[in-house]
């Protein structure tokens, strides 16, 4: 009896080898951002990489001042390719599990991106919560190669301004790579996709001259998003329209929303603290329809006129000038995407779970359907606080 468990004990070691493909951290660099191009008038991709520069981020003395961090990049005709390509470049081995961002060029979105999301999918070292970014106006490696005041590594500085304007204005917010995994396989529709764009001198942006002045001369900003169809990018929504999509999408966490005083216009800021938006749809006939609900809670976050927020009638008014203004941006998100023929919202989904078998006899053809579906949108707001004063200051001289 003792044989033959020391036996089994034995036979189960062989299983627990745990170290066998283990790499030391200075045989590694950490690539923190990725970049993918077509590569212009040939059938190839450019693939770049940003390398932290480890001994610069350790801040270790030196003679002089090196740059954050080092991009490398190679070609080939097969993504992989130019991944193991780039290893010619690299003294050290790419390491993708920490990776931060995902860039990909315009002209390769606009070709089509299957390709790169296959090879995401199917390799298992970068990580599905990586977030994705459509470099607008120009390739990646450019935006890659820029670098940025106070976050060392650009792709940190990336994510974070998309993190902060997602949470405090909503005309952008975070796309991963599931999530666009996702939105590929949407029938007649795709992902939604925030854009990066490198504005001002973009000749100094690679230069460390970029971080010697309070003024940047080239910037990066987080710019529109990009809906795309079948894979492809379709085209571009900014400012209202944008916002538009993250309320159908309910992904606003905050917001402003700039309202009208008396004669006065824009003079009245409403911070919106909470939103929560339902899609629901039906069927008549061969006809779908489609309801969305919004509801909002926020408050007053600035009164440039003359406003007493103690009276309820005034309140009342705020409330409805604030749920049109949201209905309106709403209404020409929904424009924008039916003039392109893509579901970005999922309202698709929305009738299948409605009505499936409708949803069949629609399923092939519901790019066009979508397209010319009615849809009516509610929106319920409600003010809740007022700051620290329900009057200005300066109400009672100018009675």
């Amino acid at each position: 009896m003792k044989a033959c468990f020391l036996s089994l004990m034995i036979l189960c070691l062989f299983p627990l080898g745990g170290c066998w493909n283990y790499r030391e951290l200075n045989e590694l660099a950490f690539a923190t951002a990725m970049g993918i191009d077509k590569v212009p008038n040939q059938d190839e991709y450019r693939f770049s990489f940003q390398i932290v520069n480890a001994r610069e981020i350790a801040g270790q003395e030196r003679g002089g001042r090196a740059v954050p961090v080092v991009i490398y990049s190679a070609t080939g005709k097969t993504l992989l390719e130019a991944i193991r390509k780039a290893s010619k470049k690299v003294p050290r081995r790419i390491n993708g599990q920490h990776m931060r961002d995902l860039i990909i060029g315009e002209e390769l979105a606009r070709e089509g991106m299957e390709e790169v999301f296959d090879l995401m999918e199917r390799d298992p070292e970068p990580r599905l919560t990586t977030r994705v970014f459509i470099a607008r106006d120009s390739d990646a490696e450019t935006i890659m190669k820029t670098l940025t005041p106070l976050e060392n590594i650009p792709s940190n500085a990336i994510l974070g301004k998309l993190k902060t304007s997602g949470k405090v204005y909503a005309e952008n917010y975070e796309v991963d790579i599931d999530d666009t995994i996702r939105g590929l396989l949407i029938k007649g529709g795709g992902p939604v996709i925030s854009g990066i764009q490198l504005t001002g001198d973009t000749r100094v942006g690679p230069n460390l001259s970029n971080l010697e002045q309070s003024d940047v001369p080239a910037e990066l900003i987080v710019s529109g998003m990009a809906l795309f169809k079948g894979g492809k990018l379709a085209g571009w929504v900014e400012d209202g329209e944008a916002r538009g999509v993250s309320w159908i999408n309910n992904k606003v966490e905050g917001t402003i929303v700039n309202l009208d005083c008396e004669k006065k216009k824009d003079a009245i800021a409403i911070e919106i603290l909470r939103s929560k938006t339902t899609i629901k749809a039906e069927v008549k006939g061969e006809q779908p329809f489609i309801h969305i609900h919004i509801r909002e809670i926020g408050g007053v976050g600035e009164a440039m006129c003359m406003i007493d927020l103690t009276k309820s009638k005034e309140l009342r008014k705020l409330e409805q000038q604030w749920n049109e203004k949201v209905k309106d941006e709403v209404t020409r998100a929904i424009k924008e995407a039916q003039d392109l023929e893509t579901d970005i919202f999922g309202f698709g989904e929305a009738v299948e779970r409605a009505n499936p078998k409708a949803w069949k006899k629609m399923v092939k053809e519901w790019d066009k359907i979508f397209a010319t579906c009615e849809v009516e949108v509610k929106v319920e707001s409600k003010i809740r606080r007022s700051g620290k004063i329900t009057k200005p200051a300066l109400f009672d001289l100018k009675k």
